[in-house]
Order: C-alpha cells, then structure tokens, then sequence
C-alpha cells in the first residue's frame, strides 16, 4: 500500500500536493467557519494557512525528491541584493499607484496616514511572513510551479497555480478573517469573488518572476508577504475603510494595477518571467548564477 502510494504521488506530484493542500487547509478552517469555541476556531485558522507547506512536505516525502534540497530552498538567502529590493519595491509601487488611482476616481486619500503606520506595518510584515500568507510559500512555490513549469510554459504554470491558489482561500470568505463576515456576507459579495481571483492570479504571475530569477523560496515569501501588508496597512485610507465597504474599489484599482505590472513583466521577459531551461533539456528549469550575490 505504501509502495502504491508513492507510485501515485511520484506519477503525479503536483495534483497529490493540491488535494493534500486543500484537505489539511479546508479541514482545519472548519473551525472558524462553524465558529468553534476558542481557542479551537484560531487554531484551526492558523492551522489551515500552513497546509500547502505541510502538503508539500509530505508529498516531497513520499515522492523520490529531497527533502533537504526542498527544504533548502526555502532558506536559501544567497542572492543578489538587487531582488530583495525587487521583492519588496514590487509590491510598494502597485500600493502606491493603487493611491494614485483612487485619487483620480474622487477618493479622498491622505498620504499623511502613512508615517504613523511604521511600527504597524513592521509588526504586520513579521507575523504575515510566520502565519499571514508568507508561511504558504514553501507549497505554492517551493513545490507547485517548479513541478508545473516542467510540464507547461511558465505563462500557463502560472495561470494553474494561481487558480487553485485563489479558490483555496474560498473558505476564509465565509470567516470572519477577512473583510467578510459570515456565509450571509459570502453569499452578498460573491460578485466580487472573480476580481479576488484575478488579484491573486497576479501576484502569482510576481512571484513567478521572483522565484524564477532567484530560485528561492525566501524571496517568495518576502514578496508574498510584502504584498500581504502593503495591502493592509500602506493604501492611503483610514485603516477602518480599507477593511470596510470601500475595500471593494480598493481591491479593483489595486487588480487592475497589478496586471498592468504583470503585462510590463510580460513584455520584459518575453513571456518566460525569469524561467530558464537547459539547453539538452527543455522540460528541466535551471537557475543561472546571475541571482547569486556576486
């Protein structure tokens, strides 16, 4: 049964992760959706984000990779300077022109919110990186897209991943961890469920280029979570509206600048965002040396 088993998941990696991904995640976000008593409904919360990390540990377990390699790449800090700044001025400049964007539809933004925020916005980066989006990485990227980008382009890798990774956070909207607050408010604001998708399948086609340009997991994570916070702490507005009703234009503009950043990259990188193949080996992706810190 176990030889069986490995079989399976070596024969079929990627689709083992996401049914193990969603299984851990959806079962443990049961908690919070039943408004279990705490502290069952926060464990199961905190939990549930860790599953695609947890999926991709014990697929790479049972399947012929490495445990250590996978592992490593998750720490492996060892790249040039330069994509730290990418990582993070990436996700700063969609927030900005995000601003910029309300403006120009009548909001009324007051950049003058944005230096009182620092000690909150570095408190967000940390506890988002451990527990707030950051700690899913080692699945989506550390496992996912490398696997996918062996089979497909890294254009379509891409849109995959960032499908099944919008509709895995599904559960959330009927919680009371995001701006929606229970399955009444799931059910009002379902309309807004495809521009949350596109959203996410943006910052995928990022973290694609990331990941891709450094082959690190870390820098995903810094990417992810920089989104994560910039997102909810630096858009120009009282923090009381970006969580409220107007988070809905906010979550618009911020999509449609996002795949204005996802085009330019597009063009940039002539459709491969940072992907490489060897040149014997057209389905085997290899990392050059230019991202390490020279």
């Amino acid at each position: 049964m176990n030889q069986q088993l490995r079989e399976i998941v070596d024969a079929h990696p990627v689709a083992a992760f996401f049914v193990v991904a969603y299984a851990i995640s959806w079962v443990a976000w049961l908690g919070p959706i039943l408004d279990l008593a705490e502290p069952f409904g926060t464990l199961g919360y905190l939990i549930g984000g860790f599953g695609p990390a947890l999926a991709a540990l014990v697929i790479t377990w049972l399947g012929s990779d490495s445990v250590r390699a996978w592992a490593r790449r998750i720490v492996d800090w060892r790249v040039a300077p330069r994509w730290y700044f990418a990582a993070l001025a990436v996700p700063l400049l969609v927030v900005t022109l995000t601003g910029v964007g309300l403006a120009v539809l009548g909001t009324s933004v007051d950049p003058g919110l944005l230096p009182g925020r620092v000690s909150l916005v570095l408190v967000s980066f940390v506890s988002i990186a451990l527990i707030g989006g950051g700690n899913e990485e080692p699945g989506w990227r550390g496992l996912a897209l490398p696997k996918l980008q062996e089979q497909y382009t890294p254009v379509s890798a891409t849109l995959i991943l960032g499908v099944v990774w919008a509709l895995w956070h599904l559960p959330l909207l009927a919680t009371g961890t995001t701006e929606f607050h229970g399955l009444a408010s799931f059910v009002e604001l379902a309309p807004t469920t495809g521009v949350r998708i596109m959203n996410i399948v943006g910052v995928a086609f990022v973290l694609t280029w990331i990941y891709n340009e450094t082959g690190s997991v870390l820098l995903a994570i810094i990417a992810h979570t920089g989104f994560n916070t910039a997102n909810s702490t630096l858009v120009p507005l009282p923090l009381e509206t970006i969580s409220a009703g107007d988070s809905t234009t906010i979550l618009i503009v911020t999509t449609v600048v996002l795949w204005v950043v996802v085009a330019v990259l597009f063009v940039a990188t002539r459709g491969q965002f940072g992907y490489e193949t060897e040149p014997d080996a057209a389905t085997t992706q290899t990392h050059s040396h230019r991202s390490e810190v020279q």
